[in-house]
């Protein structure tokens, strides 16, 4: 095979590359604009594999391939830009967040180091994820599957090179088409795997991989009129994805077509007007020499703002963070970048052994700052709350992992926990809110009152055809188990409101007409009660806690203990954290006339309301904080301080209620 030159510079690309990463800065700073400015990643993979495969196949050509060679150029083009980020993060880390929010970040501070980031971040999600926004290392995921991929690209294209000859092209469409299907398959049963997955992704980057042997074999030119039509194509293409695109979709399985494929008719049709004029404008190519550090600073810019503000940050103060991170990104391109780029010879090796030895540093910080719990000597005491008590479940390793249940169906459910000792005496079942009560019952119980939990029991509908079969199985063994358990004479059911009745997600208040919901669940509820009541044992519906944000965008005050510093660095107070009384009671109505009716059908059952410890009725508020000490952890979650406070009071009612 004879290939053209791969040296030519294209100054389309890098244009190409400045609306990617000008999409992907839209969408994080102006979701409600740039819905699916996220596809400018997309856009980012291809490009990266038609670049770095058309230098692969060309020292294949010339025979002077070498693996060390091509990984100290990605070392000297990936890591000095990301080492000044990971440090600038890792310090900003230390002065703005609490010991909590330091150890989340220690994680991705390695992820990145060592290019798993997206691992990091897959293992991560779930009900216990914090959010997007909070995390400034978030968008190293994108890295790490570039990197990933170039761990096994050189030696798949050297083996097929040698092994398949001719066939090379054919032997990149079939695992593209391996790795597109995977995706789009993964994408509809777990759409976070396959965000996150290499595999799934794996066919963004051979996209790039194939477009680059088509043009350095030497294929038909295509003509004039061609490239237009086909870089028209591109450009609806990726503004398509860009425009039409959210993050609710089910991303990225077959719309990560939309502009993956628009990019690659824009490189495919370098000799367009859009291609000659428009990409390989001077703007656009200016922003795409510094797309990469724009990239790597524009996100922990944004996420410590929202941090600080403890609410999107206004308009003015997102806008000129763009500013700013323009201005560090043409810094690092300038000053870091490329001196570390064009370097040859020796200097160029010492700078490899350098970089490589601090980021491995770096990775080694990570861990330490995870191991070390985030460095809980850290004095934040100018804050609004006491942030040691953002905590929940902190001695749920010393709760043996048993409840009744065998091995196998164990694995149904995300929680089993009891207390060493004694069988237990009581039964807490219920979800996410039902394990945060738990572990206040267990730290507060005595001899004669021990329990047991088993979570990932969603309230019995049973009316509803469509309910989850996996979900109906687990609540018939929870059930099951508890009813055949002899010890077990009190059972505790604790499930989220928003289980139960539609709820807005950040007030927590009913909308809509649940009449008919409301009577479903007084069927289901009273079933189950009964049964339980019909062997001897007694229940207890536990009410659900007011919904206020996330704690941590409640944390506000002084993050240092320097008052001049704290003119600066402090963190502003959430008007959301502390809500009325009132105002929680008329939203959630419907919740609790359910209740009331619920009790009035089955006079055995004791209801439990925490509401007056957790609110101060008098002063007709509910707040975040309690004396200095936070009452929620996670989302709406009791944190241990709180369970604690609850426990203590709950406790001799289901003690009087095992007599």
């Amino acid at each position: 095979m004879i290939f053209t030159n791969s040296t030519e510079y294209r100054a389309d690309i890098d244009g190409l590359r400045a609306v990617a990463v000008l999409a992907v800065l839209g969408f994080h700073a102006f979701p409600y604009l740039v819905p699916g400015g996220f596809t400018g990643v997309d856009v980012f993979f291809v490009i990266s594999g038609y670049l770095i495969s058309r230098h692969i196949f060309s020292d294949l050509q010339a025979d002077t391939f070498s693996t060390s060679a091509f990984y100290a150029r990605r070392i000297k083009r990936i890591f000095p830009a990301l080492i000044l980020v990971l440090m600038a993060t890792t310090a900003a880390g230390w002065v703005m967040l609490t010991p909590g929010e330091y150890e989340l970040l220690g994680r991705p501070i390695a992820g990145g180091a060592g290019f798993v980031a997206n691992f990091v971040f897959w293992n991560e999600a779930g009900y216990f994820d914090t959010a997007a926004d909070t995390k400034p290392l978030l968008h190293l995921w994108s890295l790490g599957i570039e990197e990933q991929f170039y761990i096994v690209w050189p030696f798949i294209l050297a083996l097929l090179w040698r092994r398949t000859g001719n066939l090379v092209g054919k032997a990149i469409l079939a695992l593209l088409c391996l790795s597109l299907l995977h995706s789009m398959w993964l994408v509809q049963h777990n759409v976070t795997a396959d965000f996150y997955s290499p595999l799934s992704r794996f066919w963004e980057l051979a996209l790039g991989a194939g477009l680059a042997y088509l043009s350095l074999r030497g294929s038909r030119e295509a003509r004039a009129n061609e490239h237009q039509l086909l870089s028209l194509f591109g450009v609806a293409l990726i503004g398509a994805g860009i425009a039409v695109l959210d993050s609710k979709d089910p991303f990225p399985g077959a719309w990560a077509l939309l502009p993956t494929l628009g990019t690659a008719c824009l490189v495919y049709s370098k000799d367009s007007w859009i291609n000659r004029y428009a990409l390989a404008s001077r703007p656009l190519v200016w922003i795409g020499l510094i797309s990469y550090p724009l990239y790597l600073w524009h996100w922990p810019l944004l996420s410590f703002a929202r941090i600080i503000e403890s609410e999107t940050p206004s308009v003015s103060v997102r806008l000129w963070l763009l500013a700013i991170s323009v201005l560090l990104a043409w810094l690092t391109y300038r000053f870091i970048e490329r001196p570390v780029r064009k370097s040859r010879g020796e200097k160029a090796r010492r700078y490899v052994m350098v970089l490589c030895l601090v980021m491995t540093l770096l990775f080694a910080v990570g861990i330490t700052i995870r191991k070390m719990d985030g460095f809980k000597f850290r004095v934040l005491s100018k804050l609004n709350g006491d942030v040691s008590t953002l905590v929940l479940g902190e001695d749920r390793g010393a709760l043996p992992v048993t409840c009744g249940l065998t091995k196998a169906q164990l694995d149904l459910f995300q929680f089993c926990r009891s207390e060493a000792g004694e069988p237990p005496r009581f039964a807490v079942l219920g979800d996410s809110k039902a394990e945060a009560l738990f572990y206040g019952l267990a730290r507060e119980s005595s001899l004669g009152t021990q329990g047991m939990l088993i979570g990932s029991v969603m309230p019995p509908r049973k009316s509803k055809p469509s309910e989850d079969i996996r979900q109906r199985e687990r609540n018939l063994i929870a059930f099951d188990a508890v009813l055949a358990n002899p010890t077990v004479r009190v059972i505790v059911l604790a499930n989220a409101l928003r289980s139960t009745f539609p709820a807005d997600g950040i007030t927590g208040y009913i909308s809509g007409d649940t009449a008919l919901e409301s009577q479903q669940w007084l069927q289901a509820y009273s079933r189950e009660i009964r049964k339980f009541e019909s062997v001897g044992k007694r229940v207890v519906f536990f009410i659900d806690n007011p919904t206020l944000p996330d704690p941590r965008s409640c944390i506000s005050g002084g993050m240092t203990q320097s008052d001049f510093l704290n003119r600066v660095l402090r963190r502003k107070p959430n008007p959301r954290c502390t809500i009325q009384y009132t105002q929680h009671r008329e939203g959630t109505a419907i919740y609790r006339r359910f209740v009331d009716e619920l009790a009035n059908m089955n006079p055995g059952l004791t209801v439990y309301d925490p509401t007056p410890l957790l609110c101060d009725i008098d002063r007709d508020e509910c707040s975040i904080t309690h004396e200095g000490k936070f009452l929620y952890s996670y989302s709406d979650h009791l944190s241990d301080y709180a369970n604690s406070r609850i426990a203590r009071q709950l406790l001799p009612v289901i003690k009087h209620l095992m007599r």
